[in-house]
């Protein structure tokens, strides 16, 4: 009779344990579907609740730091970021998040910080975005040969990442870097035609070496995507909007 009981208590226990399992995995779901349809709030509510049943579930952790980043809840960002990194201090993520946190908040040095002790974790699989938001920082603090690294390093992890060669590009052109920089535009370019600001990008890069019939075109293509900056240019240099 006793070993019966035992059985039935133990019965009770794993349902009771399934059960708030799949509370947590529903929460969850309905979490990042809010997350993913930019419902920040609403994804705050559900990660919180998962929270309140387990503080350290990382999905809920990760989940949530995204939210607050995304709309701009910086204090409570910061709060579960330290919460994240006491329960888990070799998940690279939480230091992205960090850094990301301190981009925001202006601190750029901290960020960086942040981001040195994400990538110091070898073999992350979020080293991508950590080489970029770190470029970030040092495009910040005007270290454009420091952040060229960074956005290298970003495409040895994904040569194709459109990014990574927009921002390159980028501090390639404040260097005066021109024709480097117009080689990774046209990467970008290529891997998203879509992007209005590589075109007018590209555009001042080759008016900077004194090729308006290629600038022109490119000022005409970003200004009929909507990119105002392009279409004035068009007007100062292109024979008063004439291709």
């Amino acid at each position: 009779m006793i070993r019966v009981k035992k059985i039935l208590t133990l019965a009770i226990l794993l349902s009771v344990y399934q059960l708030g399992f799949t509370q947590s995995t529903d929460l969850l779901a309905m979490g990042f579907q809010k997350l993913e349809g930019r419902e920040y709030n609403e994804a705050i509510n559900f990660f919180s609740q998962v929270l309140n049943q387990e503080p350290r579930d990382t999905a809920a952790l990760s989940g949530i730091i995204r939210a607050s980043l995304l709309s701009n809840n910086l204090k409570d960002a910061q709060k579960h970021i330290e919460s994240a990194i006491s329960f888990y201090p070799n998940n690279p993520e939480f230091y992205l998040r960090e850094g990301i946190l301190n981009n925001l908040k202006g601190d750029y040095k901290k960020a960086i910080d942040s981001f040195d002790q994400g990538i110091e974790l070898s073999g992350s699989s979020v080293n991508l975005q950590l080489y970029i938001n770190r470029g970030v920082s040092n495009m910040q603090t005007e270290s454009y040969e420091d952040a060229i690294q960074d956005y290298t390093d970003a495409l040895e992890v994904n040569p194709r990442n459109a990014s990574a060669l927009n921002y390159r590009a980028f501090a390639y052109y404040r260097l005066g870097m021109y024709e480097e920089a117009i080689a990774d535009y046209n990467q970008a370019v290529d891997l998203n035609p879509e992007n209005a600001m590589a075109y007018y990008n590209r555009g001042m890069s080759h008016l900077r070496i004194g090729d308006k019939t290629k600038a022109c075109p490119d000022f005409h293509k970003a200004c009929s995507m909507g990119n105002k900056n392009a279409c004035r240019m068009i007007m100062t240099e292109c024979s008063g909007g004439r291709r």
